[in-house]
């Protein structure tokens, strides 16, 4: 017995060593992977700078689904180029964002210079519990390595009865489909694509509830159909621009979800 008692602990401490060592290699994967989407953020805000995302005009409408009253607070996530901040700044929010990328912070700073925005990633965000009565995230949820995390932390930090706009991507935007095309530019280095019935089942297993669903309909409205004066281009682009008034809210390019913190 003591010696059957002696291997089996002997293997037991065998397997926790690979544990152990497995959690130590999973963290520097972790590590590396962060590095790398750090990276590609911080090239691509040097690269265009100010007009890495959208302009400036493309924000306020986030505010308007959420209803905001002045003299609140206002959390963006991925917060970019800082346009939302300045646009929620300029209703006379308390603002604050947050970004992996130190090239984004800079060109946030300097647009929206009354907003408080530091260099941080959603999984770990640097601010107290039960603070936030707003939290954004506009087309950033998607891109973070821990997902379940990123939305626990959202919901750590905000108010009991804060409100939400967080906005993904839909993998079956018919122009995807079509064009037999999966995501955008940072699928390269990491973007989760899901339909609205993965959205919803995700985002209802924590303590929202989901006031509205509205379709992003950006990229219809930015369309210019007569960019270039090829006929078939034009007849094509005509065609995805009237998609913005039939388009049925599973085939649109995004989902904006607006929900409610509820315990």
């Amino acid at each position: 017995m003591p010696r059957y008692y002696e291997l089996v602990t002997e293997r037991a401490r065998n397997f926790i060593k690979k544990v152990k060592l497995f959690t130590e290699l999973e963290k520097i994967v972790i590590m590396l992977n962060e590095k790398e989407i750090k990276d590609w953020y911080d090239r691509k805000h040097r690269i265009l700078g100010e007009n890495a995302w959208r302009p400036y005009e493309a924000y306020p409408i986030f505010l308007d689904y959420l209803n905001v009253t002045s003299g609140k607070t206002l959390l963006d996530i991925g917060c970019g180029t800082g346009y939302l901040l300045k646009a929620a700044d300029q209703r006379g929010l308390e603002t604050y964002g947050v970004d992996i990328s130190d090239e984004a912070v800079k060109i946030a700073k300097k647009n929206s210079p009354n907003s408080k925005i530091i260099v941080g990633k959603g999984e770990e965000l640097e601010f107290p519990p039960l603070f936030f009565d707003y939290v954004t995230c506009i087309g950033a949820l998607e891109h973070f390595l821990d997902m379940e995390l990123s939305i626990k932390e959202m919901l750590r930090v905000a108010k009991k009865g804060a409100l939400f706009c967080i906005v993904v991507p839909n993998i079956n935007f018919f122009v995807w489909k079509i064009g037999g095309i999966k995501g955008t530019e940072q699928k390269d280095i990491n973007e989760k694509l899901l339909s609205l019935k993965d959205w919803k089942n995700i985002l209802l297993k924590e303590e929202f509830e989901i006031l509205k669903i509205y379709q992003d309909k950006y990229i219809f409205k930015a369309n210019n159909i007569f960019q270039s004066l090829n006929p078939l281009a034009i007849v094509k682009r005509t065609i995805c621009k009237s998609m913005y008034y039939f388009l049925p809210l599973k085939y649109a390019y995004q989902f904006i979800f607006i929900m409610e913190k509820v315990k």
